[in-house]
């Protein structure tokens, strides 16, 4: 073999060798998102992967509800672009572990007010001071929750059987100021009856121990979540139950980080 002929060799050896490093580095890469194709990147990322169930996608938007610390958290890319505080569910009611999506935005929602606190909260208010306390709360009796749902007059329901179990009625608050749900409700679709909402009580998120809820998430700033999950300012609906779609669905997990974990995700902001 010539000497020209060995340094071509070892020109072809080097060549492969380095062509080799790079495709498996590629390969490593893609099938290892804890790395990320991005320079820079790599750090938060790690970051992200080593966070016990909070599932963090390394690319796209967000929302990661921490209901230990009761915080929500706007991601991007892996990174935590805002964040706010909320309020979750009481220790007897408390909000579950779940991932789902966020398709749209309600603007100026219905409460749809649940079978348990119906009987246990309205009926017998109705029974003690009558339908005076439901015109005053905003609420109305509907034959059903949805789109063909009509209303009813609240003298055809026996409001006895309804606090004492016996039967159930369909309960919702229009949306107004003193709406539960405030201007802004995120529905997710397999979250059993649990869902994000504004809130007309702001002084609750002053404290520290914010676990008050029956199980969903109450916004500290509800109109900011909608602007950040729609790219622009939502739109100020006339009607009741506006649904205003996402530019493309948004994931979602509630989880309850251990202090560790909540560590890492501030190093990610």
């Amino acid at each position: 073999m010539s000497a020209g002929t060995s340094d071509r060799r070892k020109y072809w050896i080097a060549g492969t060798i380095t062509s080799s490093i790079a495709l498996g580095a590629f390969a490593f890469v893609s099938f290892s998102p804890a790395l990320g194709p991005v320079a820079g990147a790599i750090v938060p990322q790690l970051y992200v992967d080593s966070l016990p169930s909070a599932q963090i996608p390394v690319r796209g938007p967000y929302v990661l509800v921490d209901a230990a610390s009761a915080r929500l958290y706007m991601m991007m890319d892996g990174r935590v672009q805002d964040s706010m505080k909320v309020i979750v569910g009481k220790p007897e009611t408390p909000t579950p572990v779940l991932k789902s999506v966020i398709n749209y935005a309600t603007v100026n929602p219905y409460w749809h007010v649940g079978a348990d606190l119906t009987r246990t909260l309205i009926a017998p208010r109705v029974l003690k001071d009558g339908k005076a306390y439901l015109i005053q709360q905003g609420y109305e009796v509907v034959t059903e929750w949805g789109p063909g749902a009509q209303v009813i007059s609240p003298d055809s329901v026996d409001w006895k059987a309804v606090a004492a179990g016996q039967t159930r009625v369909f309960i919702r608050q229009r949306p107004g100021p003193a709406n539960s749900l405030g201007h802004f409700k995120f529905e997710l679709p397999n979250g059993d009856g649990i869902y994000l909402h504004d809130t007309p009580k702001k002084e609750l998120f002053s404290a520290d121990m914010r676990a008050l809820s029956h199980g969903c998430v109450r916004l500290e700033d509800a109109q900011r979540l909608a602007r950040w999950l729609l790219g622009k300012d939502p739109p100020v609906a006339s009607v009741p139950e506006d649904n205003v779609l996402l530019p493309r669905p948004v994931p979602i997990m509630i989880s309850y980080l251990d202090p560790q974990s909540r560590m890492q995700l501030t190093s990610l902001q």
